[in-house]
Protein backbone atom coordinates (compact mmCIF):
# COMPACT_ATOMS: atom_id res chain seq x y z
CA UNK A 1 0.00 0.00 0.00
CA UNK A 2 1.28 3.23 -0.71
CA UNK A 3 1.73 5.78 1.80
CA UNK A 4 2.50 9.81 1.96
CA UNK A 5 2.91 12.22 4.40
CA UNK A 6 1.07 15.70 4.54
CA UNK A 7 1.27 17.84 7.39
CA UNK A 8 3.70 15.13 9.38
CA UNK A 9 1.16 12.76 9.13
CA UNK A 10 1.38 9.30 7.73
CA UNK A 11 -1.68 8.47 5.30
CA UNK A 12 -2.20 5.54 3.42
CA UNK A 13 -3.39 5.70 -0.14
CA UNK A 14 -6.68 3.59 -0.30
CA UNK A 15 -8.44 2.76 -3.55
CA UNK A 16 -7.05 2.31 -7.33
CA UNK A 17 -7.53 6.23 -8.17
CA UNK A 18 -4.89 8.20 -9.81
CA UNK A 19 -6.70 11.30 -9.97
CA UNK A 20 -9.59 11.31 -7.57
CA UNK A 21 -7.82 9.47 -4.57
CA UNK A 22 -8.47 9.05 -0.70
CA UNK A 23 -5.61 9.15 1.88
CA UNK A 24 -6.48 7.64 5.04
CA UNK A 25 -4.59 8.24 8.70
CA UNK A 26 -5.40 5.11 10.73
CA UNK A 27 -3.72 6.32 13.62
CA UNK A 28 -6.22 9.70 13.70
CA UNK A 29 -8.90 8.36 11.56
CA UNK A 30 -9.02 11.29 9.28
CA UNK A 31 -10.09 10.93 5.97
CA UNK A 32 -8.68 13.11 3.23
CA UNK A 33 -10.57 12.99 -0.18
CA UNK A 34 -8.95 14.86 -3.17
CA UNK A 35 -11.72 16.11 -5.99
CA UNK A 36 -10.39 17.33 -8.93
CA UNK A 37 -12.96 18.72 -12.00
CA UNK A 38 -11.78 19.55 -15.16
CA UNK A 39 -9.34 17.21 -16.08
CA UNK A 40 -6.87 17.78 -12.54
CA UNK A 41 -5.22 15.76 -10.63
CA UNK A 42 -5.12 15.61 -6.78
CA UNK A 43 -1.88 16.95 -6.57
CA UNK A 44 -3.26 19.97 -8.72
CA UNK A 45 -5.66 20.54 -6.01
CA UNK A 46 -3.40 20.34 -3.05
CA UNK A 47 -0.89 22.73 -5.20
CA UNK A 48 -4.11 24.92 -5.63
CA UNK A 49 -4.64 25.04 -2.07
CA UNK A 50 -3.70 28.34 -0.23
CA UNK A 51 -1.40 28.27 2.92
CA UNK A 52 -3.55 29.45 5.46
CA UNK A 53 -7.08 26.93 4.86
CA UNK A 54 -3.52 24.42 4.15
CA UNK A 55 -2.41 25.51 7.55
CA UNK A 56 -5.70 25.26 9.36
CA UNK A 57 -6.89 21.17 6.98
CA UNK A 58 -3.44 20.62 8.53
CA UNK A 59 -3.79 21.76 12.07
CA UNK A 60 -7.29 20.09 12.32
CA UNK A 61 -5.80 16.99 11.62
CA UNK A 62 -3.10 16.72 14.00
CA UNK A 63 -5.44 17.98 16.57
CA UNK A 64 -8.97 16.36 16.10
CA UNK A 65 -9.83 12.08 15.31
CA UNK A 66 -12.47 11.33 13.28
CA UNK A 67 -12.41 14.22 10.34
CA UNK A 68 -13.07 13.56 6.51
CA UNK A 69 -11.98 16.54 4.89
CA UNK A 70 -13.27 16.61 1.07
CA UNK A 71 -10.63 19.49 -1.26
CA UNK A 72 -11.82 20.15 -4.71
CA UNK A 73 -10.51 22.37 -7.40
CA UNK A 74 -11.67 22.75 -11.08
CA UNK A 75 -8.94 24.41 -13.50
CA UNK A 76 -7.62 28.32 -12.94
CA UNK A 77 -9.32 28.64 -9.43
CA UNK A 78 -7.87 28.17 -5.78
CA UNK A 79 -8.97 25.07 -4.20
CA UNK A 80 -12.40 24.84 -1.82
CA UNK A 81 -12.85 22.14 1.32
CA UNK A 82 -15.47 20.87 3.13
CA UNK A 83 -14.74 19.22 6.31
CA UNK A 84 -17.08 17.14 8.14
CA UNK A 85 -16.75 16.60 11.59
CA UNK A 86 -18.92 14.32 13.03
CA UNK A 87 -19.45 11.57 10.56
CA UNK A 88 -19.10 7.86 11.79
CA UNK A 89 -17.05 5.02 10.83
CA UNK A 90 -14.40 7.58 8.64
CA UNK A 91 -12.57 3.96 8.09
CA UNK A 92 -15.16 2.14 6.23
CA UNK A 93 -15.99 5.70 4.69
CA UNK A 94 -12.38 5.34 3.34
CA UNK A 95 -12.34 1.70 1.97
CA UNK A 96 -15.40 2.25 0.16
CA UNK A 97 -15.35 3.12 -3.63
CA UNK A 98 -14.47 6.96 -4.89
CA UNK A 99 -17.86 7.73 -6.12
CA UNK A 100 -19.92 6.18 -2.87
CA UNK A 101 -17.90 8.34 -0.76
CA UNK A 102 -18.83 11.39 -3.07
CA UNK A 103 -22.57 10.59 -2.88
CA UNK A 104 -22.09 10.22 1.27
CA UNK A 105 -20.25 13.60 1.59
CA UNK A 106 -22.55 15.00 -1.14
CA UNK A 107 -25.80 14.07 0.80
CA UNK A 108 -24.65 15.18 3.92
CA UNK A 109 -24.31 18.54 2.59
CA UNK A 110 -27.18 19.15 0.49
CA UNK A 111 -29.48 17.53 3.85
CA UNK A 112 -27.48 20.27 6.31
CA UNK A 113 -28.70 23.54 7.81
CA UNK A 114 -27.39 26.89 6.31
CA UNK A 115 -26.17 28.35 3.88
CA UNK A 116 -24.67 26.54 1.10
CA UNK A 117 -21.63 27.25 -1.25
CA UNK A 118 -19.15 28.90 0.61
CA UNK A 119 -15.67 28.21 -0.60
CA UNK A 120 -14.63 26.47 2.96
CA UNK A 121 -16.93 24.97 5.42
CA UNK A 122 -17.53 22.81 8.13
CA UNK A 123 -20.84 20.43 8.55
CA UNK A 124 -20.70 19.62 12.20
CA UNK A 125 -23.96 18.15 13.84
CA UNK A 126 -26.02 18.80 10.37
CA UNK A 127 -25.02 22.63 10.55
CA UNK A 128 -23.12 24.41 7.76
CA UNK A 129 -20.56 26.69 9.21
CA UNK A 130 -18.89 29.23 6.59
CA UNK A 131 -14.62 29.60 7.30
CA UNK A 132 -13.98 32.65 6.36
CA UNK A 133 -10.54 34.36 5.38
CA UNK A 134 -9.60 37.68 6.58
CA UNK A 135 -8.12 38.34 3.52
CA UNK A 136 -11.81 37.94 1.86
CA UNK A 137 -13.50 40.63 3.57
CA UNK A 138 -16.22 38.70 4.79
CA UNK A 139 -18.17 38.38 7.75
CA UNK A 140 -19.30 35.37 8.88
CA UNK A 141 -22.72 34.24 8.73
CA UNK A 142 -23.14 33.02 12.05
CA UNK A 143 -22.24 35.09 15.37
CA UNK A 144 -20.85 34.87 19.12
CA UNK A 145 -24.03 36.40 20.09
CA UNK A 146 -25.88 33.27 21.58
CA UNK A 147 -22.84 32.50 23.06
CA UNK A 148 -21.54 33.96 26.79
CA UNK A 149 -18.05 34.88 25.55
CA UNK A 150 -16.07 34.61 28.86
CA UNK A 151 -18.18 31.07 29.79
CA UNK A 152 -18.24 28.73 26.15
CA UNK A 153 -18.56 25.07 26.69
CA UNK A 154 -17.73 22.92 23.96
CA UNK A 155 -20.86 20.64 23.60
CA UNK A 156 -21.80 16.50 23.64
CA UNK A 157 -19.59 15.99 21.33
CA UNK A 158 -16.31 18.13 22.21
CA UNK A 159 -17.19 21.30 19.56
CA UNK A 160 -16.67 24.98 20.35
CA UNK A 161 -16.93 27.69 17.72
CA UNK A 162 -14.69 30.52 18.02
CA UNK A 163 -14.91 33.49 16.61
CA UNK A 164 -11.24 35.14 16.30
CA UNK A 165 -12.01 38.89 16.33
CA UNK A 166 -13.68 37.76 19.88
CA UNK A 167 -11.85 36.66 23.10
CA UNK A 168 -11.76 33.17 22.11
CA UNK A 169 -9.32 31.84 19.91
CA UNK A 170 -7.57 29.31 18.29
CA UNK A 171 -3.88 30.37 17.96
CA UNK A 172 -3.71 27.76 15.12
CA UNK A 173 -5.92 30.14 12.60
CA UNK A 174 -4.84 33.23 12.58
CA UNK A 175 -6.13 34.63 9.80
CA UNK A 176 -9.60 32.62 9.97
CA UNK A 177 -12.72 33.97 11.60
CA UNK A 178 -14.44 30.30 12.76
CA UNK A 179 -12.32 27.67 13.91
CA UNK A 180 -13.27 24.24 15.34
CA UNK A 181 -11.48 23.50 18.45
CA UNK A 182 -11.18 19.87 19.32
Amino acid sequence: MKTLTLAGIEFIKVGTGKKKIKLYDAEGNNLLVFRPFDGLTWEDVLNQLMDKPWEYIAGLLNECDGSVVEISAIEGTTSDFRIFGDIEHVKELAYKPFHEVIRTLDEIAENAKGRKGWKYTMIIENEIIAIHTNEAGEVAERTMDKYDAGKIEADENGYVVAHINGDIQDNRAENLQWVKVC
